[in-house]
């Protein structure tokens, strides 16, 4: 198997087989981010692709899950994605494919080209939008806007394909959570993906949005506006949606079924940033402190 950048995916696709179909990301500017740093990105070659297929043919023949690995592969062209598609359907026909989208990359692409990678597998996106503020889009760079979001997912719902949607929690700054968070919850009442990840931002060391903090050009948020911002989002959000959260980038674990856990999980958030004393706050700091990566 063959795999020459850093191997990102959601928590929930652990166990899917993973195919390198492309390296780094085509944007790589986001400035909270060095996932891909040092990793230009470029188009995996259909030999390579169709070589680790036939390995994982013989060493997991019945795969039914598959993770095209890559920071964005759903930026290749329609026809590459249909050339990838059509050796996915060769050596596992009865796979589902998942793998992450950039909303610039749903934006490029037409509804029927949409239905027509969808027969081929390309069934389940994952898109890392990370908040519906446009102040908040802009400063980090995220190259696109709310309305990208917004006619991106559309066209993914009129094609009939599946879509997860990435929070990213904490990139607002001190003071900017809450309101922040009050525009995502809005603009997702207005989509339907089947499932949401609630991430917390951290600054790491080397980005830019670090720099900005050193430079006391951006103030992070607290971990209690963290949580009150995760309040607000799940409080206002009135879709029929499963909602993921890991302890790896939260202070709490959970997946729920938003509508019906809503009341319990919402309140238990509460309590916690009710009662955390000004030591777990340091506590929880220094945790985020020590990460690495987004």
């Amino acid at each position: 198997m063959h795999y020459y950048g850093p191997i990102v995916r959601p928590q929930t696709d652990a166990n899917s087989l993973f195919i390198e179909v492309t390296v780094g990301c085509t944007h790589n500017s986001c400035t909270f981010c060095n996932f891909y740093h040092g990793y230009p990105f470029r188009a995996s070659p259909l030999e390579q692709i169709e070589e680790d297929l036939k390995e994982a043919q013989r060493r997991w023949p019945g795969a039914k899950n598959i993770w095209a690995s890559g920071g964005n592969p759903y930026a290749l062209s329609t026809a590459r994605l249909t050339e990838i598609g059509k050796l996915f359907k060769k050596y596992f026909p009865d796979a589902r494919v998942s793998t992450y989208a950039r909303v610039d990359d749903l934006c490029r692409k037409s509804v029927e080209e949409m239905k027509a990678l969808k027969e081929l597998g390309w069934e389940d996106l994952v898109v890392g939008f990370e908040c519906a503020d446009d102040e908040v889009l802009k400063h980090v760079n995220k190259g696109y806007t709310e309305a990208d979001i917004l006619e991106g997912c559309t066209r993914l719902e009129k094609a009939g394909v599946d879509y997860r949607m990435i929070f990213l929690g904490g990139m607002a700054g001190k003071g900017k959570g809450e309101a922040s968070a009050h525009k995502t919850a809005m603009m997702l009442n207005k989509l339907h993906p089947y499932y949401l990840y609630l991430n917390m931002v951290t600054l790491i060391p080397g980005t830019p949005l670090y720099q900005e903090m050193e430079q006391g050009l951006f103030e992070e948020e607290e971990e209690r506006e963290r949580l009150t911002e995760f309040i607000t989002l799940l409080g206002e959000m009135e879709n029929d949606i499963r909602v993921f959260a890991a302890p790896n980038t939260t202070n709490f674990s959970f997946d729920i079924d938003l509508q019906k856990d809503k009341e319990r999980v919402v309140g238990r958030m509460k309590q916690i940033r009710d009662s955390m004393t000004d030591e777990q706050e340091n506590l929880y700091r220094q945790r985020r402190i020590y990460q690495r990566s987004v």
